[in-house]
Order: C-alpha cells, then structure tokens, then sequence
C-alpha cells in the first residue's frame, strides 16, 4: 500500500471514529527510511488497538491544560524495528505503542501524568530523556503493568 493509500484509508478510518487530533501519518509514516528499512503500512486490524492508544493520547493531552501530543514513534513493522534496534516482542508491533512529547511539559512530567491514568495498571510506561513510552499492553491482553527507564 502507497503512502497516499494509507492516509487515505486509515484517515477515514480515523474521520469515522470521531478522532480529529491525530492522523493516519502519525500512526505509521509509510515509506520512512532508517538503515535499509523503509516502514511498511499495518495491517489494518491492528487499527482497533491505535483506537484504543488515541484514547489514552486524547486523556494526555487535555492533562495539565490542553496542549498537542506530538508523536516521534507509532507503528513499526518487524523488518524496520529490527533495523532501529527495537526489541523482538516491541509493542510498536501491535500498533498500540507510542514514543510521545507533550508541548510544555518534560519526559518525566508526561510520565507522572500517565501514572494517574483510570487505566495505569494496563499501560506500559517507559521514561526516557527527551520522550515518553506508552503502550496499551494490557489492554490487548499483555502482561501489565511496565515501568522502565529513569526514576522508576
């Protein structure tokens, strides 16, 4: 599936869901490059776990006074995980992972809002410097909760 292809199905998908903050680009940037891979599209079953992450990115981004979640990682398919050195069993696999920024706060600040998620104990959480780990783990029946990274 084209670039253009996926934006356009998944955008509809996206558009029928009711979600107008993130896009079908975000979610998988097909055709990026990193050291010989080139990021394919996913499967289009696994857009039920992205609406399920959207929610829990929508709850983010109104936390603290509302303001953009932006999205560095989304979906990686196996060839161009392995290829940025992803872990084997990645949660970026199933859709339901993100590597995120909120606008106007730190890495360690989107994490603590994150801890006071309705639904924490499902999430993966992983702290890193200049961004934030969240995943949907136990929300597609993975072991949860995780804590990873710094001040864990």
């Amino acid at each position: 599936m084209t670039k253009n292809n996926w934006a356009e199905i998944c955008g509809q998908c996206l558009g029928d869901h009711g979600i107008k903050n993130f896009s079908a680009l975000e979610i998988c940037d097909v055709g990026r490059r990193s050291n010989g891979a080139i990021l394919g599209t996913p499967p289009l079953e696994l857009l039920e776990n992205a609406y399920k992450l959207v929610g829990v990115l929508e709850w983010l981004r109104e936390r603290n006074g509302t303001s953009s979640v932006l999205v560095n990682s989304w979906y990686r398919d196996p060839r161009y995980n392995a290829a940025i050195g992803g872990v084997a069993n990645s949660m970026h696999l199933t859709c339901g992972a993100a590597d995120v920024v909120k606008k106007g706060s730190i890495p360690s600040e989107v994490a603590d809002m994150l801890e006071g998620h309705p639904d924490a104990n499902l999430l993966g959480i992983g702290r890193y410097k200049a961004f934030t780990h969240v995943d949907i783990r136990g929300m597609i029946n993975r072991s949860s909760p995780a804590r990873w990274g710094s001040n864990v």
